[in-house]
């Protein structure tokens, strides 16, 4: 063997030898990808966990604008009592006052950066509704109360009740409706039939009378119902499409 055979016959089995580092190297970086893949995962964070988030960081902006409702409503029925009538047409506007909170995400375009990150877009709208019917209803509850003091009776609650809950369900289904089906107008839809609603149900005070008698109780009542159901599949939907980490909404483009 000569010298140019020696010197290739060493550099063959240097590149050999190269190799072999390589592929053992290659075998120890995909056994470390497998075995970090089959690590256990990490725990999700749990809903009160992540309802206390959003309630830090968003909550100001629920609560302030319906208390301002709140406090709006209270001046009306104190500057003029009249009784239950004018109920029904405050209660979109607490609709219209988490509106933006709402609409947030599709207003800056981040959609889809929500549902991207540690939670899903539907687990985050569960928790704004949360934070935001908690607030109405407590609001309605004082609202209530302050017009049970100024007519000395509360002989006309449940119907009083009723004559609330009807706007609101019809203004909240609306909501996450469009939530869930349009893009950036969405919230300028919803404005929109919650002013409505107050034009609407301030209209029937003054022309129909009669709706908010006892006799009229079982259209009421009826309402009730159908919004209400309609309100719950709008929410099973948000929950089933969190549960199977789905898209909730519409990503803007």
């Amino acid at each position: 063997m000569n010298k140019e055979q020696l010197k290739e016959y060493i550099q063959g089995a240097l590149r050999r030898e190269e190799g072999l580092r390589r592929k053992e190297e290659t075998v120890r970086l995909c056994a470390a990808v497998l075995e970090q893949q089959a690590a256990p995962a990490e725990p999700r964070q749990s809903f009160w966990g992540f309802l206390s988030d959003v309630f830090h960081f968003e909550g100001l902006a629920i609560f302030l604008p319906q208390a301002l409702v709140l406090a709006a409503a209270c001046l009306a029925a104190l500057s003029s009592p009249t009784g239950h009538y004018d109920l029904p047409m405050y209660m979109p506007l607490f609709i219209f006052a988490v509106t933006p909170a709402f609409f947030k995400g599709q207003r800056y375009r981040v959609s889809e950066l929500e549902a991207a990150t540690r939670t899903s877009g539907a687990l985050l709208t569960l928790a704004r509704l949360v934070l935001a019917g908690g607030g109405a209803l407590v609001c309605l509850t004082l609202l209530l109360g302050l017009k049970i003091y100024l007519q000395r009776s509360c002989e006309s609650l449940g119907r009083m009740v009723i004559y609330c809950l009807v706007p609101y369900l019809t203004c909240m289904t609306a909501m996450l409706a469009l939530l869930r089906r349009s893009r950036r107008s969405g919230a300028g839809l919803c404005g929109a039939i919650s002013i409505g609603s107050v034009l609407f149900w301030r209209s029937t005070a003054m022309v129909l009378p009669w709706l908010y008698e006892a006799s009229a109780l079982g259209l009421w009542v009826l309402a009730v119902a159908v919004y209400s159901f309609l309100l719950a599949k709008e929410v099973a939907y948000i929950i089933h499409a969190n549960k199977e980490v789905s898209m909730y909404g519409i990503v803007d483009r």
